[in-house]
């Protein structure tokens, strides 16, 4: 398998199960039939730009010109649950940048999101989607993350 259908597989297994460390990456390759050493495992999320939020990995493709997940402490000023929703609070103007990055992060249980200028609203499958959501963008907005392919 090359590197970039290995990549996409990665990116595709991130946003379907929950792994949080390279050999869990390691392992669920195997399971989908591709071998690779840790190493190599280290070298595509770093290349990836992967992060480990909390316990677990998120993946956000990266595109020239686009907004990353980095500007997520910057915008967002509040995250409360309710229900199977999520809202954010965001500075004026910021909240469709910030739904941009949330609808392409690979990983997030989200359905979809809702942009005005100051709010975002993420609609999850259920009430337990939209606590780990809110968990984990509050790790984000807390700058508890780590780049994924550089030690554990």
């Amino acid at each position: 398998m090359d590197k970039g259908t290995r990549q996409d597989l990665i990116l595709r297994l991130i946003a379907e199960k929950e792994l949080g460390t390279q050999q869990d990456v390691a392992q669920a390759l195997a399971d989908a039939g591709v071998e690779v050493a840790q190493a190599t495992v280290s070298r595509d999320l770093a290349e990836l730009g992967v992060l480990k939020v909390g316990s677990r990995y998120l993946a956000l493709p990266h595109a020239p010109g686009m907004t990353g997940i980095e500007v997520l402490p910057s915008f967002v000023l509040g995250i409360v649950p309710a229900q199977n929703l999520v809202v954010i609070h965001t500075r004026d103007g910021t909240a469709g940048a910030v739904a941009n990055v949330l609808d392409r992060v690979k990983g997030l249980s989200i359905v979809g999101t809702v942009a005005g200028l100051d709010t975002v609203m993420i609609v999850a499958p259920d009430n337990a989607a939209a606590v780990e959501v809110t968990s984990l963008l509050s790790d984000v907005c807390r700058a508890r993350t780590r780049p994924a392919g550089n030690g554990e």
